[in-house]
């Protein structure tokens, strides 16, 4: 009986762990859905504060080729308008010639 007896502690506990496994998960789930919520939120705040301080670290050089590359787009501008102007004038003298062409027939 002796040797009989560990074995049922044994069985007596896989039954009971058994038999609360449902009620030891519907206690313990909550609390591990809030500390995954809090883990996840966690990490996204690392994330963003990673995030902003390598923005910060770039600005500086960052800011001297966007202000470089918004010249080249104005002067790119510039350049197309004053060819668009051209067009346009000379558009308007052909619409002139036509008309002073159908004017004389």
């Amino acid at each position: 009986m002796v040797s009989f007896r560990p074995f049922l502690l044994g069985a007596f506990a896989v039954a009971m762990a058994y038999a609360m496994s449902p009620e030891i998960k519907k206690r313990v789930k909550p609390a591990f859905d809030k500390g995954i919520e809090k883990g996840k939120e966690k990490m996204a705040q690392i994330k963003y504060k990673m995030e902003k301080s390598a923005m910060m670290e770039e600005e500086p050089a960052n800011r001297q080729s966007i202000d470089e590359e918004l010249e080249r787009l104005r002067e790119e501008r510039k350049t197309y308008l004053e060819e668009i102007r051209e067009l346009k004038n000379l558009v308007n003298k052909l619409f002139g010639e036509i008309a002073q062409l159908k004017g004389k027939s």
